[in-house]
């Protein structure tokens, strides 16, 4: 049986070749898929992009069900949470994900 990070990569090639992502959002889904898991300022971070450039892809991404929330965590000095997100392993029409 293969392991995650070569069904992750399967399922991110498919989605690429498929066209079904933008540029932006291939970016923003393979840094997540490098990172396990993020919040988006990490995401953001990583890819050297302000923040507001990245939190509508982490919409349409989890709105497509490839990513999903996995937690929340409390800044310090802030009054809002963070989303914390990672990769959803199990995408419809790639094999064995």
């Amino acid at each position: 049986m293969r392991n995650m990070a070569e069904t992750s990569l399967e399922a991110y090639e498919y989605l690429k070749k498929s066209g079904v992502l933008t540029k932006r959002q291939q970016e923003v889904y393979f840094k997540l898929l490098e990172l396990g898991r993020a919040t988006g300022k990490e995401i953001a971070s990583k890819l050297k992009k302000p923040y507001h450039t990245i939190s509508g892809r982490l919409t349409e991404l989890r709105n497509a069900g490839l990513i999903k929330i996995i937690d929340r965590i409390k800044e310090e000095g802030s009054r809002t949470s963070s989303r914390v997100y990672s990769v959803n392993y199990n995408i419809k029409g790639v094999k064995d994900v």
